[in-house]
């Protein structure tokens, strides 16, 4: 209660919005500059400079933006070292630091600054906190006792967040709009007429309950853009099919307003997970992104058409481009080598725990279907030889298998986009692209519908 009286006081002794007519100044005092620092914006897909500093007579490094009534957010620094803060509702903000630990800077006299930051730290806490909790609930799922005191702490934990955010949408409406995205309650405690069957379904649906993307303050925070990050990577990692995720996706964005700057923060966060985890929906998204986005942002837009038409043939219904690597026993085998058959290409590792733990399953399918024209390749990102080997044996994978013990810069795994394993790509007979990714259950529906 102390600290959230504390949040109160000091947020309402922010200054009025009232600038909108003014140019807002802002100061950064660095040192240790190899270049001059600039001034950018985030557009979804990258940053965009907006402006070059002005050097001051006293060696300051100088910027002017319009005033606005909310304040927006922008970043201040060079390549991949960027400061993010907020400019706009006050006439002067200055920032002190070093150009090598621009992200450490400080601010002098930015008292929306200064919130920001103690708003983002209890953000994290209570994120901390959540995270807490989760490793504790899988502990104790067995012990009932255990289990209802976790329970409880969520529950208590679901009010703290509660009170922080009507405290923030009550003196600080800008501030409560990005806590929003951040407030998640607890399944156990948040579905009492069962409306929801599982917690997949509640956290598509209430994720965002209580951002109303319709606000368009929201077309300007970056904070979309990260938590429908979070969002996009928790709903793609929990098993669910392809149009499963579709579906999900496409619900929430059906919140948002088409063309809007947070349809375009979530579009471009869509894709960037589904690249990165080299799901088949980032052609979807992307697609749609070029759709919406064409007119308003060209360059982005082109630069995506061109990384689809790049891409093109590693994605369903592509042909899978030919490789060779070598074998245990030291023998080049070409992917071409094996054609005529199903073949599930299998990249992994003995280091990779996720990957071991599927093996038995991988085995039991290759058992069942070998005699019926399913191969597998596998291709591991090791980089030791008699790990390589040993686990192999370990895991009695009778199938071939290829490296170039070059761990995650395997050439293979280079080619196909491979940033994250277990991983595995189904072709047909032909060499085409069938699916990408499929494991467990969904691998074992896949090879049943196709040697049915």
């Amino acid at each position: 209660m102390k600290q959230l009286l504390w949040t109160l006081i000091v947020l309402c002794s922010l200054p009025a919005a009232g600038l909108s007519q003014e140019k807002v100044k802002l100061t950064c005092r660095l040192t240790d500059c190899a270049v001059a620092p600039a001034l950018f914006r985030f557009n979804g897909l990258g940053f965009e400079e907006v402006q070059q500093a002005k050097r001051s007579d006293d060696g300051a490094y100088v910027f002017e933006v319009p005033g606005s009534q909310e304040p927006s957010f922008y970043y201040v620094g060079q390549g991949n070292l960027l400061r993010p803060l907020l400019l706009g509702s006050e006439k002067a903000v200055m920032l002190q630091g070093t150009c090598g630990d621009i992200r450490s800077a400080a601010f002098l006299d930015s008292k929306w600054n200064k919130r920001y930051e103690e708003v983002k730290e209890q953000i994290n806490e209570l994120k901390r906190q959540t995270s807490m909790l989760v490793q504790q609930y899988r502990v104790v799922l067995r012990d009932s006792v255990a289990l209802a005191s976790v329970k409880e702490q969520f529950k208590a934990l679901d009010e703290k967040k509660m009170k922080f955010l009507d405290s923030l949408k009550l003196v600080q409406p800008y501030f409560g709009k990005i806590a929003a995205l951040e407030t998640y309650l607890s399944f156990d405690n948040n579905n009492p007429d069962g409306k929801y069957v599982n917690e997949i379904d509640y956290f598509a649906a209430e994720y965002f309950r209580f951002a109303n993307f319709k606000d368009k303050t929201y077309n300007e925070l970056p904070w979309v853009f990260e938590a429908f990050q979070n969002y996009a990577n928790t709903l793609l990692s929990v098993g669910l099919s392809e149009e499963a995720q579709k579906r999900y996706f496409n619900k929430t964005l059906a919140r948002m307003e088409p063309g809007s700057g947070a349809h375009m923060m979530a579009l471009s966060a869509l894709i960037t997970v589904t690249k990165q985890k080299n799901n088949p929906n980032y052609r979807y998204y992307a697609e749609m992104f070029i759709e919406y986005f064409a007119t308003k942002m060209p360059t982005a837009a082109a630069d995506l058409q061109n990384e689809l038409n790049r891409t093109r043939s590693f994605e369903i219904g592509g042909l899978a481009p030919d490789f060779t690597q070598k074998t245990p026993n030291g023998k080049d085998l070409s992917l071409s080598d094996l054609r005529g058959k199903v073949i599930l290409v299998d990249f992994w590792a003995s280091w990779c725990g996720p990957c071991r733990r599927e093996n038995p399953n991988v085995v039991k399918l290759y058992n069942q279907y070998k005699d019926k024209g399913f191969e597998i390749l596998g291709v591991s990102l090791d980089r030791d030889y008699d790990s390589w080997v040993r686990a192999i044996e370990a895991d009695q994978l009778t199938w071939p298998q290829v490296s170039d013990l070059q761990y995650w810069n395997n050439a293979v795994a280079q080619t196909y986009g491979v940033r994250a394993i277990p991983h595995t790509i189904l072709l047909d007979a032909e060499g085409r692209i069938i699916a990408r990714n499929l494991r467990g259950e969904a691998l074992a529906q896949k090879l049943q519908d196709i040697f049915k």
